[in-house]
């Protein structure tokens, strides 16, 4: 990641989620992050929030994924989420929260 696409992300959603969010992404740019959440109409900080907690959850127990199975986890939760109504949903982070609870990481 280029230090000013750290610097950004820093500034958005903070020093140990931006941290969270590079393990996250590996080797890609903060541009994939992007253009992930611009896909499906959503806001990137939310994005890397949600991608912060799964990376954080995924290290906690022991476990990894390639950034491609990770993105397509928070694909998978915003499907998950579209027959709620909008002023209903949680945050995507929440979102994610309530899938690991409720489902795992599956390989």
């Amino acid at each position: 990641m280029e230090a000013r696409e750290r610097e950004k992300l820093i500034a958005i959603v903070g020093a140990e989620d931006a941290a969270a969010v590079e393990r996250f992404l590996g080797g890609c740019a903060l541009c994939t992050l992007v253009e992930a959440a611009d896909g499906v109409d959503s806001d990137w900080p939310e994005w890397a929030r949600a991608a912060a907690l799964l990376q954080r959850w995924l290290e906690a127990a022991g476990r990894d994924a390639d950034a491609e199975r990770k993105l397509g986890y928070l694909h998978c939760t915003i499907a998950g989420q579209k027959n709620t109504p909008l002023l209903l949903r949680p945050t995507l982070a929440q979102a994610v929260s309530q899938m690991l609870e409720q489902y795992g990481f599956e390989e």
